[in-house]
């Protein structure tokens, strides 16, 4: 039986990928050299505005809720990725 496309289920991959690469971030940036630390800072800020964006913005299908809020929804993710990006710009751009 095929699934209908309003049904699209929600990859619980995306959260634990979150997950994995704050933890390995969290891990290995205090041991690296700051522009090694800078840079991979800013590519899991990537990873996670891309997580972010999938868990938000397309949630896929949800029992009992209609379609709708879309708008919400992308204006809530665009103030956690400005939020994130402030905040690595911040540190990224600051002197070492």
């Amino acid at each position: 039986m095929q699934a209908k496309r309003s049904q699209s289920g929600y990859l619980m991959e995306i959260p634990l990928i979150m997950a994995v690469v704050g933890v390995l971030l969290a891990v290995a940036i205090p041991h690296l050299s700051s522009a090694l630390r800078k840079g991979l800072l800013v590519l899991g800020t990537l990873v996670w505005i891309g997580g972010l964006y999938y868990m938000i913005v397309i949630p896929g299908w949800q029992p009992g809720r209609r379609s709708g809020g879309r708008a919400w929804r992308l204006g809530l993710f665009l103030l956690l990725a400005g939020l994130f990006s402030l905040a690595v710009g911040a540190y990224v751009l600051a002197p070492s």
